[in-house]
């Protein structure tokens, strides 16, 4: 016969224990096999309901549609074959995409997600005229400027000046210098040829109609 002691106890006050005699508690073979043999049965009744549940609902390899293991239920596939088929199946669809037609030009673009073919497009389509309109817009701008300025031109020529000296003076302007007003026209001076210089281009520019 087994013989097993149980001691118990008691809480006395706050902190301290005050133990009892202890026990003893009979348990024969016979009935320590039987509780062995009726936990065996418990178990193996638990793990034939979750088969049949998991057969109930099984779950499927994503590629090849087959049933997975009970102990793989989580798995999305049954293997990594598998697993790599449904990868590389999954790349070559998005490379067979058709790429886009460029927003700008109308020719297929370099990636799937690229809205222009090149720099060139993208920056046209920024642009606010096309080439053509632009120079047309340069045009119309010259001409308002150049007449804007021949009519301050007339207004500040004197009358008793000599205009063939000044033809002159602009036909003997040197290679690389540009005739300047000392005192610009837009600043109230005279086109006069006591009024008039030579400057290099990069002398005129910097002076612009500054008085200097």
């Amino acid at each position: 016969m087994l013989q097993y002691s149980i001691i118990h106890s008691k809480l006395v006050g706050h902190n301290r224990l005050e133990l009892n005699t202890s026990m003893k508690l009979t348990i024969t073979p016979q009935r320590l096999a039987a509780n062995r043999q009726n936990a065996r049965k418990g178990t193996e009744v638990w793990v034939e309901k979750r088969q049949a549940f998991y057969q109930a609902n099984p779950s499927y390899c994503l590629q090849c549609n087959t049933v997975l293991p009970q102990e793989k239920k989580n798995n999305k596939f049954c293997s990594r074959s598998c697993s790599a088929q449904h990868s590389n199946a999954r790349v070559k669809g998005t490379l067979k995409k058709p790429r886009p037609l460029c927003a700008y030009c109308g020719n297929p673009t370099k990636t799937v997600r690229a809205k222009f073919c090149s720099i060139d497009c993208t920056a046209g389509h920024q642009r606010k005229y096309t080439p053509e309109q632009a120079a047309e817009v340069r045009r119309i701008r010259n001409r308002e400027v150049a007449g804007n300025y021949r009519a301050r031109l007339v207004a500040q020529t004197p009358a008793d000046v000599d205009r063939e000296a000044i033809r002159d003076f602009y036909a003997a302007c040197p290679p690389g210098y540009e005739v300047d007003h000392i005192i610009p026209i837009s600043k109230g001076g005279a086109h006069s040829l006591e009024n008039l210089q030579y400057l290099t281009v990069s002398e005129n520019r910097r002076k612009s109609n500054k008085l200097i």
